[in-house]
């Protein structure tokens, strides 16, 4: 008989807050670049996901450097838009990306729209956008902020409001489960069958972690997604797309959801 006790990540949930006040409130982050923003009442951030974030030129050229999130091994930039709202460059996983979350919580954002690919795992049309309604919590962080449990939901709020400018602009989209986990080598065909039956769509290793952390502290998240490529755990393959046409478009419609 399994013994839960005997598994850290099965032991009962710890909802205390009070190690946020060691980290914050001594002066160790330069949360002081924010005032600007506090100033503006700026509260609505997009989370940018991939890479490359200065070739996309029609953003780019109207970003401010804010802010810089430094984690062990990188330093990822946190912009003013068209000074309106923000957009934060995400490292790659849930750990990270919660960290980064936690400390836009903490400056004042209270609504926020990730942005970024995923991997096909069902058969979709991979030209489609994915907007995921909620996650399967394969992945460790999701349990340090929310009870044990399969699944944790997007903001119907936002998820709705980005379901409405897609449709404005008449593109495609599905609606549906991500499957979130921490290690992409191994999405194995026994994982992905159990997946599929779990309702996944697309695999990808952010949004149960940030979903967790905003319904934890009371805030909102929701994400848009795109395909890069397709997995079903037997073979896969690339999608050859226009990565930066794409890229600038996602956070167009994510900040048009936002500021509506």
């Amino acid at each position: 008989m399994i013994n839960l006790n005997d598994y850290p990540i099965l032991e009962q949930f710890d909802d205390d807050a009070s190690s946020l006040n060691m980290f914050f409130s001594n002066g160790k982050k330069e949360f002081y670049k924010f005032e600007k923003i506090k100033e503006q009442g700026i509260d609505k951030c997009i989370i940018f996901l991939p890479r490359d974030f200065d070739k996309l030129t029609q953003i780019y050229n109207k970003c401010e450097l804010v802010y810089e999130f430094k984690a062990a091994s990188s330093v990822s930039p946190v912009y003013l838009y068209d000074n309106k709202i923000l957009i934060a460059l995400c490292p790659l996983g849930g750990p990270a990306a919660a960290n980064l979350m936690e400390e836009l919580i903490f400056v004042g954002i209270k609504e926020f729209i990730g942005v970024g690919s995923c991997g096909a795992v069902s058969d979709v049309n991979i030209d489609e956008y994915f907007v995921p309604d909620r996650a399967i919590r394969d992945e460790g962080t999701s349990y340090h902020y929310l009870p044990a449990s399969r699944y944790v939901e997007t903001s119907k709020t936002l998820t709705d409001k980005l379901l409405k400018v897609l449709a404005k602009y008449n593109e495609a989209f599905v609606v549906g489960t991500v499957w979130t986990t921490d290690a992409m080598y191994r999405e194995t065909p026994k994982k992905v069958e159990q997946r599929l039956k779990d309702g996944a769509i697309g695999v990808e290793m952010e949004t149960a972690s940030l979903c967790a952390v905003a319904k934890a502290k009371g805030v909102k998240y929701a994400c848009l997604l795109y395909y890069s490529d397709h997995n079903n755990g037997k073979s896969w393959q690339s999608r050859f797309y226009d990565k930066f046409l794409i890229r600038t478009e996602i956070i167009n419609y994510a900040a048009e959801a936002l500021l509506s």
